[in-house]
């Protein structure tokens, strides 16, 4: 279930879908045309099992780094694209979770999680129309309803159809409880106009001080009609600079058609307003941070219902005048605070640390070129290889005559390299002459980085 309001960020996976046809290609030359001394490269076995292991502990940008680790070895693999997907649609990059769902539905039309996890791309964009099509579609395909009735009921909440929506949420909280899907609900409510239900349901999280359902309170009082009282918990909740943004939005919630309530309090999008820039996913090998920015009050003034809304979801400072709600309410606001600045602090810190990482990289990359090689052995011990290009010089002294030898480091041995060659076809050509003659060597390409260093 994504995040709302949602925010849209940069692809992760534009060049996805070109790089199958490229290994593949690479892979066929390969095993034609060589015989490798040793196995081919591959994935270790629990590199699935963590990546599920981060999103089941929600750990969502780790487990899209390595789903993102599988995919660029195995860029096929359809549990990878599902969980890549899923994971990058609940760190809110949409395109880039629409990328690799749409590459799985090539490889898979018929295949349930994928049209689900397409719907919830087109819901993440806001149109519900085609998320509500695709995700009738993932039932027809076996997908459990209760899986999808989360967002399916907020995708009947974004058409006019509230009493839909909330048989969705209410299937979705029998099967799996959760605070958001609760406050979907008392939204909900509120679009039909039924302010007792909203209420009520929203009261044991407001009961347990949670922010959000404050927050959302004001919206169903506003929603069903009653400024007053919006306005009254808006000033308990929000920054004064914030409060006086959002008034002049409340009073207009009331008289919306019930698709653009929705959208207004789920994705703070208001009739005839442009949504605002938003901000993009930083990728960094091999983390994935977000770039949430700043939790405190906008500098500039609000121009947009989206941007009032947004500014509504961080609550980055307590009220300047004495705040009316208790003291445990109080104390959350202000650790809500503490914890925007430790974060805006760690994101700094982050930046930096991303920079110099980059610098390195290129300094690196500047030493260690990309290059062709080809390997002749192997050792587990790096100090055993001059012995180990003694001995091959020795065998085939014509073949390694002008030669000389380089290492890297692979898994838990080191390769011992001859080259670097021309090119990808010099090295393979060297590669099939020996051949015929008894000498077995394969190939190997070091990318821009990769270390390799001369054999004493």
């Amino acid at each position: 279930m994504f995040p709302v309001p949602k925010i849209r960020l940069l692809a992760l996976a534009a060049a996805l879908a070109a790089l199958p046809a490229i290994l593949h290609a690479q892979q066929q030359q390969e095993e034609g045309e060589m015989q490798p001394i040793e196995a081919p490269q591959q994935l270790a076995p629990d590199a699935l099992q963590l990546a599920q292991a981060a999103a089941a502990r929600g750990d969502s940008a780790e487990a899209l780094s390595r789903y993102l680790r599988i995919l660029a070895a195995t860029p096929d693999d359809m549990v990878a694209l599902i969980g890549a997907g899923r994971a990058a649609l609940d760190v809110g990059d949409t395109n880039a979770a629409a990328g690799f769902f749409s590459r799985a539905d090539v490889l898979d039309p018929k295949n349930g999680p994928v049209k689900a996890g397409l719907a919830g791309t087109m819901l993440a964009n806001g149109n519900a129309r085609a998320a509500l099509r695709l995700f009738n579609e993932a039932v027809t395909l076996g997908v459990n309803q209760a899986d999808i009735a989360a967002d399916r009921g907020l995708a009947y909440d974004l058409r006019g159809a509230p009493k839909r929506a909330q048989a969705d949420y209410g299937l979705a909280l029998r099967t799996k409880p959760s605070d958001e899907v609760t406050r979907r609900l008392a939204l909900s409510y509120a679009i039909a106009g039924d302010r007792v239900s909203a209420l009520a349901t929203l009261d044991p999280l407001l009961r347990k001080q949670d922010v959000p359902a404050w927050r959302d309170r004001v919206f169903v009082y506003a929603l069903t009609g009653d400024l007053a009282d919006a306005q009254h918990d808006a000033s308990l909740v929000l920054p004064p600079d914030q409060v006086a943004e959002l008034n002049p939005y409340l009073p207009r919630l009331a008289g919306l058609k019930q698709s653009d309530k929705a959208a207004a309090v789920h994705f703070g999008r208001f009739p005839g307003e442009t949504p605002p820039e938003v901000k993009p996913v930083v990728v960094a090998a091999p983390r994935i941070q977000v770039d949430r920015a700043t939790l405190a009050p906008p500098s500039a003034p609000v121009q947009t219902f989206a941007e009032v809304a947004a500014a509504s979801q961080a609550i980055s400072a307590p009220p300047a005048q004495e705040p009316q709600v208790n003291s445990a309410a109080q104390a959350k606001l202000d650790a809500r605070t503490r914890a925007a600045d430790k974060r805006r602090q760690a994101a700094e810190a982050a930046a930096k640390a991303k920079r110099e990482e980059e610098a390195e990289a290129r300094e690196v990359a500047r030493k260690n070129p990309a290059r062709h090689w080809v390997q002749i052995a192997g050792g587990a011990n790096k100090r055993d290889l001059g012995k180990e290009w003694d001995k091959q010089k020795s065998r085939w002294p014509s073949q390694l005559a002008g030669r000389s030898p380089w290492t890297m480091h692979y898994r838990f041995t080191n390769r011992l390299l001859i080259g670097p060659f021309a090119s990808s076809k010099a090295a393979q050509d060297w590669v099939g002459e020996r051949k015929k003659e008894g000498f077995s060597t394969f190939r190997v390409e070091t990318r821009a980085g990769d270390p390799v260093e001369r054999v004493d």
